[in-house]
């Protein structure tokens, strides 16, 4: 049977790499109803850190790396490092998340505080006050934990400027694509709807929509906003 320490000696001097942040949430912390076992939050920055999410860091967060360092990251370390991990650290994120946007600590390139409670009130079963609901009680969110916020808004506003331009609903659009609706759409319709998109969506970095009248950067004031 694998011999499974606790949480404190497995962290050992891995709290001094973190106690900028560990310090300042004690700090935070004091007179608070709430109080997370500053271990917890130790283990939320060495995971994060350790995971296989590049861009993730204690202080910079995104809806999906939320997820990927709640289901994957935190039980990958206590794994390799012989411990449980703790059922309670979706609470523990949500004080976390608290403790670094209340402290301005949270790094401008987050995704908003109210996406980065989404997968802890989705996967991580918590309701709307952070705290673990009853087994039966359903999310108060639908499941967006795969969903990347801001890259997903950024290619719907451009499907919707695209579906505007050809006098098309982005929701019919979306809706046939995944075969929803009063009625399905043919292969031949889909296969249209597919390769207009596959030309229209580039990118971000790579410019505008093919066909769509984007205003010139520096516009003439004599000239018209749209052509």
């Amino acid at each position: 049977m694998t011999h499974l320490i606790p949480l404190s000696e497995a962290l050992g001097p891995i709290r001094d790499v973190y106690s900028h942040l560990l310090v300042a949430a004690a700090r935070w912390q004091d007179g608070r109803e709430r109080r997370t076992d500053p271990d917890h939050f130790a283990l939320i920055c060495v995971a994060s850190d350790a995971g296989f999410v590049r861009e993730v860091s204690p202080t910079r967060w995104t809806r999906t790396d939320v997820y990927h360092v709640l289901r994957c990251d935190v039980p990958n370390w206590c794994s390799l490092h012989g411990c449980l991990w703790p059922v309670d650290l979706a609470e523990a994120m949500w004080q976390w998340f608290d403790f670094l946007t209340e402290t301005d600590r949270l790094d401008g390139a987050s995704d908003p505080l109210a996406e980065l409670r989404k997968p802890l009130l989705c996967y991580g079963g918590l309701d709307r006050h952070g705290r673990l609901r009853g087994e039966d009680a359903p999310a108060p969110v639908e499941c967006e934990c795969h969903l990347p916020y801001r890259e997903t808004v950024q290619l719907l506003n451009r499907l919707g400027q695209q579906c505007e331009y050809h006098g098309r609903s982005p929701l019919d659009v979306l809706r046939a694509f995944v075969g929803d609706g009063p009625r399905h759409p043919d292969p031949a319709e889909l296969e249209t709807l597919r390769t207009e998109l596959r030309d229209d969506l580039r990118d971000i970095e790579q410019g505008g929509i093919s066909g769509f009248p984007y205003p010139p950067d520096d516009p003439s004031p004599d000239d018209p906003p749209w052509r």
